[in-house]
């Protein structure tokens, strides 16, 4: 359960490979920015638990690498899919085999958005502090309580897959969510899918092209100025000027916002 350097990763690696499983979680910042900051990893075995701290220590990218995309390793987490995004901004690749135990809880009864502190209470009879849920994991240094958090968050990954990949009867639905978070479209072609993120149905080819072509438009600034998309346009903007009938001038403010002088 500590900081770990390049040598001990390597000996954690190894013994990794004689597990042939992994718990993986992440820490990262997300509130003004487009792209995710990433400011901790962990990681945990069958028998420990370990932190890589990307903001003090200088990372070697690729022994986490060998780790991540070993094939015969499994790699467990709980709501996987901003996990992967954090990975695929580094690798522009997937780890596999993914399992997220999110999914397979939710078809042992639980809600689709089951959280990992009630999976650990119901399941292992363990009680998770949330309390540094949403701090900022930028701050450092780390204290011992923030540390213990980021542990806890890995450590029984493990145990819980255990437990109940056995008990799930439907794996045809198990394997089909699971095709949706390691689709790569969904992570290397955000700006061409950004549309379906709205909720709003477009009545017509019109709205529907103008919904594609402003919902990338959004996204491309927003990753020029790494910004939150809604701080370009809100979604309720978008859909005002993918209607036929958006006032003018209405529509020219909207327009002013992407710093775009011609007027559709």
């Amino acid at each position: 359960m500590l900081q770990i350097n390049k040598n001990q990763l390597k000996q954690f690696y190894k013994k990794c490979q004689k597990d042939k499983l992994i718990g993986v979680d992440t820490e990262f910042y997300r509130v003004d920015t487009y792209y995710p900051k990433l400011c901790l990893i962990q990681l945990a075995n069958k028998n420990d638990s370990i932190f890589l701290d990307p903001i003090t220590q200088d990372l070697d990218y690729t022994l986490l690498k060998k780790l991540l995309f070993n094939t015969k390793i499994k790699k467990i987490f709980h709501a996987a899919r901003q996990d992967i995004e954090i990975f695929f901004n580094i690798y522009k690749k997937i780890p596999m085999p993914i399992y997220d135990i999110q999914i397979y809880l939710e078809q042992l009864g639980y809600n689709n958005s089951v959280s990992y502190a009630k999976a650990c209470k119901d399941l292992l009879n363990v009680q998770i502090n949330k309390s540094n849920q949403f701090i900022d994991w930028r701050v450092r240094p780390l204290n011992s309580n923030k540390i213990q958090y980021a542990l806890n968050d890995v450590k029984h990954l493990i145990p819980i897959f255990n437990m109940i990949k056995n008990k799930v009867k439907n794996l045809t639905q198990v394997r089909s969510q699971h095709q949706k978070i390691i689709n790569v479209k969904i992570y290397a072609e955000k700006i061409n899918n950004a549309w379906k993120k709205i909720k709003f149905k477009p009545s017509n080819s019109y709205e529907l092209d103008k919904l594609k072509k402003y919902s990338g438009l959004r996204e491309k600034i927003a990753i020029r100025k790494d910004i939150p998309v809604r701080r370009v346009l809100s979604d309720k903007e978008i859909k005002l000027i993918c209607k036929h009938n958006i006032d003018k001038e209405i529509k020219k403010k909207i327009m002013l916002k992407l710093n775009m002088k011609k007027i559709y």
